[in-house]
């Protein structure tokens, strides 16, 4: 719930490497750079024209508010509200994001999940032959209730034998597909919240 806002002329300059164009993250996008990845909070209604994957950007953060919730840092606008910030608004994004080029050799770093640390929080990570464990074979990667998919979290093994919990919304276009059964390799977005990591995956980046 901790906030801070910004009144000097900071400017941040990434790789957008998550957006809600596939439903993943609504209501933010995720920029990276070399030292790590911050979630920026959008109005939802920028998925339909999103700031596309991997544009390079600069955001002027004069104005904008840092806010702590759970273990992870996000940047957005002063709350009006009792949450620590708002989503910048559809009509002050411009002003806030501008897409400076594309980056076309962008390839995320590859880890275990025991060399998971905190520096990777909001940051695109790419794990490779995990595998779904034994109870949840054959599930689809969102349960559904009353006919509607619901927010999942399913549990994968790597090749050391750690487990790391995987996070799907109902809104991602693959919520009701069946997870493959074999071992795969998942990019996605380290996230943080109740004293665990988990992953979110980032542009269906999920490979048999």
């Amino acid at each position: 719930g901790e906030n801070y806002r910004i009144t000097n002329d900071y400017r941040i300059r990434g790789v957008v490497v998550a957006n809600n164009w596939l439903g993943e993250f609504p209501q933010s996008i995720i920029v990276m750079d070399r030292s790590g990845g911050i979630e920026v909070a959008i109005e939802d209604a920028i998925s339909d024209n999103p700031i596309k994957i991997y544009s390079e950007v600069e955001i002027l953060c004069n104005g904008l508010m840092l806010a702590r919730t759970g273990g992870k840092i996000s940047l957005g606008v002063p709350p009006t509200g009792d949450f620590p910030l708002d989503n910048i608004p559809e009509v002050m994004i411009g002003r806030y994001i501008r897409t400076t080029g594309y980056c076309s050799d962008f390839v995320p770093s590859s880890k275990r999940f025991s060399d998971i640390t905190p520096s990777d929080i909001s940051s695109l990570i790419l794990f490779r032959n995990i595998r779904l464990c034994s109870e949840e074979q054959g599930l689809r990667w969102c349960d559904v209730a009353d006919s509607i998919a619901i927010t999942t979290y399913r549990y994968f093994i790597d090749s050391e034998g750690d487990t790391l919990t995987i996070r799907t919304l109902p809104s991602c276009i693959y919520a009701k597909e069946v997870i493959p059964t074999n071992e795969i390799s998942v990019a996605g977005v380290v996230d943080y919240a109740n004293n665990r990591y988990f992953l979110r995956i980032a542009n269906k980046g999920f490979i048999e």
